[in-house]
């Protein structure tokens, strides 16, 4: 092997690793929800509105780690807090199978929400610098573990529940929650190389960071709120049309499989694109992605919506992280990750509540879910106003 083919892979095993945080972030504690929810909803018998606000309470959590994850970050040390994180994400995801009241439930999500964030955030900063000179590419493997974490939940949940000794949803919590523990160990050895191999970046000025980002963080929040329904309500609306179980299964399968399938794509393509216009593109075609299934009844169209919603949904994580790495120093760069994250679990509580309270009150899922494609083109329409302020950008600063 060359040796420039060993520089231009260098770290790509902390990027793969370190991927197991949106697996366990977003894989396993946000979309396998969805999965579970019907079980759920029909053991409580809950109303829409209050199978969105678990997802809700996630997500409110999540914010709440996101703007946290910075400060913990350096009180406690980025590895040590990281690795916390993480482990604390899988034991949320266990404790989830235990409480039968719903009020438990809310804090055991809200709680799981915080962990998960700060895993997410820090994750981010790590895998950001542990390619160094192909930023682009390691943040589209490392959002492509959420990808995985699809897959994972979206073929191996179905295949249980319907065997001859089916998993209910409680177990399929605890599972994920095992498999998460062994994911945080994983995970904590790809920090420490990727801490290892990032050098130390010259400081710059602060930079205002909501004057820098602010039609970044304004498209995030439209984008958490618009993708968030479709995957919230989604298999619900499949169960109601009469879908099969095997179905269920290809969709999630497909979204996940897309993701991970597109994430080399994006990678290069994002490195190209103008700052703002990545987001856009991603936005758009994310919301393309929702609306097959809405409109036509089809098995067709359930796959094709699969395809495009998961080839281009994770692209939209790396590509506002990418917009901060540009336009940001290196002594604002985590505080601009933190906020864009937090912006985005922000659209994240807001859009399933709002979904679930359509569907309830139009009597219609697919109303609520039409929502979400609108919510997408909003985001695209404001990423596109997204300024370049310094388009060579600097390397991640090296973490502690």
């Amino acid at each position: 092997m060359s040796v420039s083919s060993v520089s231009r892979w260098q770290g790509l095993p902390a990027a793969l690793g370190l991927a197991l945080a949106p697996l366990v972030a977003l894989g396993f504690s946000r979309f396998a929800y969805a999965l579970l929810l019907p079980p759920m909803q029909d053991e409580f018998a809950w109303s829409f509105f209050k199978a969105g606000a678990l997802n809700t309470s996630n997500a409110i959590g999540y914010l709440a780690g996101a703007l946290l994850a910075a400060w913990m970050g350096r009180r406690w040390g980025t590895l040590q807090t990281f690795t916390w994180a993480m482990v604390l994400s899988a034991l949320a995801l266990m404790a989830t199978a235990w409480p039968s009241s719903f009020s438990l439930l809310l804090a055991v999500r809200a709680c799981g929400g915080v962990a998960t964030a700060v895993a997410f955030v820090l994750g981010t900063s790590l895998a950001a610098s542990a390619m160094p000179g192909r930023t682009a590419t390691a943040l589209s493997i490392y959002f492509a573990g959420s990808g995985l974490g699809i897959v994972l939940a979206g073929t191996l949940i179905p295949l249980a529940q319907a065997s001859s000794d089916a998993l209910d949803w409680r177990q399929a919590w605890l599972f994920m929650g095992l498999a998460s523990l062994l994911a945080s160990a994983l995970a904590w050895s790809a920090a420490r190389a990727s801490m290892r191999s990032s050098g130390s970046a010259v400081a710059a000025p602060a930079r205002p960071v909501w004057a820098t980002l602010r039609p970044s963080l304004i498209a995030n929040l439209f984008y958490g709120a618009g993708y968030v329904s479709y995957m919230t309500f989604m298999i619900a609306l499949l169960k109601r049309l009469g879908f099969s179980a095997t179905l269920t299964m290809v969709f999630f399968g497909l979204i996940g499989g897309a993701s991970m399938l597109a994430s080399p794509l994006w990678g290069r393509l994002l490195g190209r694109l103008k700052t703002g216009d990545g987001f856009a593109l991603v936005c758009l075609l994310v919301a393309i992605g929702t609306m097959p299934a809405l409109i036509w009844a089809e098995s067709w169209a359930v796959i094709a919506s699969a395809l495009i919603f998961g080839a281009s949904f994770m692209a939209g994580p790396a590509a506002v992280s990418v917009a901060a790495q540009r336009l940001l120093p290196a002594s604002s760069l985590t505080w601009g990750l933190a906020l864009l994250t937090a912006a985005f679990s922000l659209g994240q509580s807001i859009g399933p509540l709002l979904g679930g309270w359509l569907s309830d009150f139009t009597g219609s899922l697919r109303a609520g879910l039409w929502l979400g494609p609108a919510l997408l083109m909003l985001g695209a329409v404001s990423s596109l106003r997204q300024r370049t302020y310094r388009m060579s950008p600097e390397p991640f600063p090296a973490v502690k």
